[in-house]
């Protein structure tokens, strides 16, 4: 009544009164929260301390389920991480030196899903190399601290040791400073940056400045780029006609400028439609000569 309870422990209060009332006991009778806390930090008080908890409500339930999984296995004589409460035990965790103890108790529970058991085995084998991930917690975390240059070096060379990046990955990840075309990072990313049209030409030349594609292989794309322009730059008025009709006139005056074609369209047979459009349609063969034929008599 007096605000001398700061309104989240007053919500905490009042959820300890619903459930005392409902019947519900503090956990081995404690009788403040960091009695409570202290009392709850040792795994064999765990049951009735979740079991409190539940009847309160003071855990989400996709916590409750990751507390009663945590107590199955403890009940199982799993040994837990040497940390109380979801909060400690994550700080804990995080760091390299426990993250063997974390990883092992995590998976005997099943708390860790089996897309993200495998990556953290992965950090874990390099750790034991002797090479520390970088200084981040979570994936968002993770991804905002690797997306700063400062930082691109430390997380290529960690995501190479732990298996996350080929040596071939790595070394092209190197080589742009782990940015892709238009500062897209990861491939997920940078796939779906180039598979779109109106970034072709800004992909082609970022790899071709990079050294991505072969030498081989970028000479016979930009002969191969030249063949088209030489053609459309040649092409008689009613071929550009027809293809500014079926392509767009920005594309063609775009290529012919010098632009990539647009990969969603096949150019060669779009010219090949155009040639075809163009040729004259065949004259019907000649009819039976008409000498030597007596004229059709009077009235037909």
């Amino acid at each position: 009544e007096h605000g001398i309870i700061p309104p989240e422990e007053l919500e905490e209060a009042r959820k300890v009164r619903a459930a005392l009332r409902r019947g519900a006991e503090l956990p081995g009778g404690c009788r403040s929260k960091a009695e409570c806390e202290n009392y709850c930090s040792d795994a064999s008080h765990m049951e009735e301390c979740i079991a409190f908890a539940e009847a309160a409500g003071f855990i989400p339930a996709g916590e409750l389920d990751e507390a009663k999984r945590v107590l199955q296995a403890v009940k199982r004589g799993i040994r837990p991480p040497n940390c109380g409460g979801k909060r400690a035990c994550d700080l804990y965790c995080s760091q390299p030196e426990h993250m063997e103890e974390c990883l092992t108790f995590g998976e005997a529970a099943g708390l860790i899903p089996p897309g993200e058991l495998e990556n953290a085995r992965k950090t874990l084998a390099a750790i034991k190399k002797g090479i520390m991930p970088p200084n981040c917690r979570s994936k968002e975390a993770c991804d905002a601290y690797c997306s700063q240059d400062e930082h691109a070096q430390e997380c290529i060379n960690f995501a190479e040791a732990a298996g996350f990046m080929t040596s071939e990955e790595a070394a092209m990840a190197r080589k742009t400073g782990g940015k892709g075309p238009g500062g897209c990072r990861g491939q997920e990313e940078c796939d779906r940056f180039c598979q779109n049209p109106a970034n072709q030409e800004t992909c082609f030349s970022f790899a071709k400045e990079h050294g991505l594609i072969p030498e081989s292989e970028l000479k016979k794309m930009e002969e191969g780029l030249q063949m088209l322009r030489d053609s459309l730059n040649q092409a008689p008025s009613e071929m550009l006609e027809c293809l500014y009709q079926n392509v767009g006139r920005e594309v063609i005056e775009r290529i012919r400028a010098g632009g990539m074609p647009p990969q969603d369209i096949d150019m060669g047979e779009k010219m090949r439609q155009c040639v075809e459009s163009m040729r004259p349609f065949p004259q019907p063969p000649p009819g039976p000569s008409q000498e030597g034929m007596s004229p059709p008599p009077e009235g037909m």
